[in-house]
């Protein structure tokens, strides 16, 4: 028998008449019904993520609480911070102040700002998603003029929505209360207008518009002010001609320093240096160098914290720096004197950590390793794989600007919802190298291909959601055990524990309004210690003004004969100076 040619296998196979007419007849999916579709199916799967955790909190969530009311109450020496930015808090703020949530209430409140943040970002991905599709129409043409084929319009509407919700989802959530989907929205609206630059409709407004975008994610999270330079670096190699390059790194430029200049000078004159934000550095520190987080140690401190007590480890944090914990409140007060420093071996392992991180998220079932074999399959089955991967080098801005991001992680610590916007920049950017002969096989590949991924995604989002459960009301339900105790605004209190978050911490401590001014470090040692020893402890932090002790994860040999009494129905417990049966 006779081989065929590679070009007549690969040529489009003859399609009769009556073919063509039954393929006419075949029901086609509309761009604007799968667009409606993920609407609904993205607000219905936020709505219930939002509520399944809404009486969940975060560390982080607890500083930005804080803060929101720092800056809604005037307080500015204690709103500035150059660890958490402000823009997060102020929207938390601003919505505890006007609606003044019970206790019971406060945590739902702040997951119901992130749903509206999260629908604010469903909107800013819709108008990215529609210039992204717009830009893709020549090259789509150009593709079917040479025999080719891509991804269908309603294919790109379908794999657009579910990597959004996906890495809305999954990778940052409305669990945490943290400022990410805020930066996922912004990273959208400002890679939208990008597409627009680069497809010769972007006007000085539209540069302007980047800028001032760039600005408000920067007040979002200080790590967007170095990526708006990469940010407009790609918006300035969009344009035409040189001239024009100036002129659009300019006025964007022009643009975020409108926005982002009041806050670094205010900024910089509290720290009596030029800076724009301590916490990537703080990050370098912790993750890179191996400096703690909470207590560090290094003899160049200018604030090193209060040890009172040498075994157990006992620490008293009480002033100046405000909020629920201080420690974490501002990390920046607390590190002040260390300087990061580079290690060849810490910064490979860091890197190699990174990347690992990376491995996990594109070769996980329970991820994206969906998108990952789906994208090596449509790219191994065309003829030319590599014409495929310079198909993709198209897309380009998408490309550049999220490896520059993810690049940027792997340096210190990447973590999901850090990077979540910028994956999907990758993926789409990705998928826009998908040009495959053109036939009717092929064509029911990439559909099938397209639908499936969207499906995993959608289930995984799903899937993840229904983990999160049901959640209750278990800060509160210790907050009011504590009103019994007597624990109220003002109150001052200490934990036992490396982190002081969880019941009987900083979660139930916010809700009471009172705040944890001191600490004992190792819960091990402390209750292992004889009874002299933990009494010494306990005069220790009375002495420095604490009026009562939390603990929990007591173990099982724990003495509670002096003092302790067990919080309501928890196994949590507090110890009160100067009761009775202390």
């Amino acid at each position: 028998m006779g081989e065929t040619p590679v070009s007549a296998a690969l040529s489009p196979p003859q399609t009769s008449v009556s073919d063509a007419s039954r393929l006419d007849k075949l029901p086609r999916l509309s761009p604007r019904q799968v667009r409606i579709f993920f609407w609904l199916l993205a607000i219905a799967l936020g709505a219930a993520q939002a509520w399944a955790t809404r009486f969940t909190m975060n560390p982080d969530g607890i500083s930005y609480l804080d803060m929101g009311d720092a800056y809604w109450r005037g307080n500015w020496h204690m709103a500035i911070n150059a660890y958490f930015s402000p823009f997060y808090s102020w929207i938390l703020g601003f919505f505890m102040k006007v609606l003044r949530p019970s206790p019971y209430w406060e945590y739902p409140l702040a997951h119901l700002v992130n749903f509206l943040i999260y629908l604010a970002a469903l909107g800013c991905f819709e108008f990215f998603l529609r210039n992204f599709i717009r830009s893709r129409r020549h090259s789509d043409e150009n593709a079917r003029k040479q025999g080719n084929v891509t991804l269908p319009e309603w294919g790109w509407w379908m794999l657009g929505y579910a990597l959004f919700i996906s890495a809305s989802l999954q990778l940052i959530t409305l669990r945490s209360i943290t400022p990410d989907m805020c930066v996922a929205a912004f990273v959208y609206l400002a890679s939208a207008l990008i597409l627009q630059i680069q497809a010769g409709a972007g006007t000085p407004r539209t540069v302007l518009f980047l800028g001032i975008v760039l600005g408000f994610a920067y007040l979002a999270k200080a790590v967007m002010f170095p990526l708006a330079l990469v940010f407009i670096a790609v918006a300035a190699c969009c344009a035409r001609n040189v001239r024009q390059d100036v002129r659009c790194a300019a006025i964007a430029g022009f643009g975020f320093l409108l926005i982002a200049s009041l806050f670094i000078t205010i900024l910089s004159r509290s720290k009596h240096r030029v800076t724009f934000g301590d916490s990537g550095s703080i990050a370098y520190e912790v993750y890179v160098n191996g400096i703690d987080q909470f207590v560090p140690a290094s003899g160049s401190l200018k604030h090193p914290v209060n040890k009172i007590y040498d075994m157990p480890p006992t620490y008293e944090f009480g002033g100046p720096i405000g909020g629920t914990y201080p420690l974490w409140y501002d990390s920046t007060y607390w590190h002040e004197g260390i300087r990061p420093y580079f290690d060849l071996a810490q910064q490979f392992h860091a890197i190699a950590a990174s990347l690992l991180t990376y491995s996990g998220q594109f070769c996980s079932a329970f991820l994206q390793l969906n998108a990952t074999v789906a994208l090596l399959v449509l790219y191994l089955i065309a003829p030319r794989p590599s014409a495929c991967l310079k198909c993709a080098g198209a897309s380009w801005p998408l490309l550049v600007i999220g490896l520059a991001a993810m690049g940027l992680y792997a340096l210190v610590y990447a973590e999901s919802r850090y990077f979540a916007p910028f994956i999907v920049l990758f993926w789409l950017a990705a998928f826009c190298g998908v040009h495959l002969p053109d036939s009717r096989g092929l064509v029911r590949t990439i559909a099938v291909v397209v639908v499936a991924v969207s499906i995993t995604s959608i289930a995984q989002s799903a899937r993840s959601t229904w983990l999160d459960g049901h959640s209750a009301p278990d800060y509160h339900r210790l907050a009011t055990a504590l009103c019994d105790y007597g624990i109220t605004r003002g109150s001052k209190l200490a934990v036992i524990g490396t982190e002081p978050f969880g019941k009987s911490g900083a979660f139930s401590a916010r809700l009471a309004k009172a705040q944890i001014v001191a600490q004992i470090r190792r819960s091990d040692l402390f209750w292992a210690a004889p009874a002299i020893t933990r009494a010494e402890v306990l005069q220790a932090l009375a002495r420095a003004g604490v009026q009562a002790v939390l603990a929990s994860d007591l173990p099982t040999s724990a003495d509670l004969s002096t003092g302790w009494h067990r919080l309501g129905t928890s196994p949590d417990y507090i110890h009160v100076f100067g009761r009775d049966d202390q």
